[in-house]
């Protein structure tokens, strides 16, 4: 480990820390300096969640080179590839080179010239119940210089996971204001996530069957999904159950 790696490493955990109450401007500025301590000339977190039809919806921070990252992110859009892939099945962070872009024909070119970036990929694994999915990109066009980040991985691992626990935390408040979330709705989803039925539900809140398929219905409806299930498995998506 180089003699600055310490330094490093302090930094980025101060960093991390600060993320707890950033709002989204400071969380760039965060990630920009991290990026500049690993010695990237670009990084970009994107957080994926699964989205209707099998389409994935992304939200994502991006630093320092943003044209860069603008690519890199509409790549993923159109197809997930092998980064996203590597941060569904492994939690390891690697050292990649830069995708392959798609010619005019349908068929994959190496991209290559002064732009071509190493980067690592540093997977940021969901909690079980939770079906996001978060990835660290740290970029740069002299390999080399990410010797510093190899040298603190475990400081960017650290990193990620509170990005990640960033953008879970702004999408729960905002599905909680949106839906107008209480704690009887989510005591009921709490019911529906142990495979409780309407009539064991109803009996333990002291109500009638029909009522508590109403407050499910109208539940479904505000959450904007289709069934009761969907309902728990987006509140497990942002924490909620």
């Amino acid at each position: 480990m180089s003699t600055q790696s310490p330094t490093a490493a302090a930094e980025l955990c101060e960093l991390a820390g600060s993320l707890v109450v950033a709002d989204e401007a400071s969380a760039i500025s965060i990630l920009e300096l991290a990026s500049r301590v690993g010695g990237a000339d670009a990084a970009l977190f994107v957080w994926v969640v699964p989205g209707h039809n099998e389409h994935l919806w992304f939200r994502s921070l991006s630093a320092l080179d943003h044209r860069w990252c603008a690519t890199m992110l509409r790549r993923l859009h159109e197809g997930p590839g092998n980064w996203l892939a590597h941060a569904a099945r492994s939690s390891e962070p690697v050292l990649v080179r830069e995708p392959a872009e798609p010619s005019a024909g349908g068929s994959t070119t190496l991209t290559d010239g002064p732009d071509v970036r190493a980067a690592w990929l540093v997977p940021a694994p969901s909690p079980q119940s939770s079906d996001a999915l978060g990835l660290l990109i740290l970029a740069s066009t002299d390999e080399t210089r990410l010797d510093v980040t190899r040298a603190v991985l475990p400081a960017y691992r650290a990193l990620a996971l509170t990005l990640a626990e960033w953008f879970q935390r702004r999408g729960r408040e905002e599905l909680v204001q949106r839906a107008h979330l209480t704690d009887r709705d989510l005591e009921l989803l709490r019911h529906e996530q142990m495979g409780h039925g309407s009539k064991r539900i109803a009996t333990a809140l002291q109500a009638e069957a029909k009522t508590i398929d109403c407050r499910f219905h109208r539940l479904n409806v505000r959450l904007g999904v289709a069934n009761r299930r969907d309902a728990v498995r987006l509140c497990q998506r942002y924490g909620l159950l």
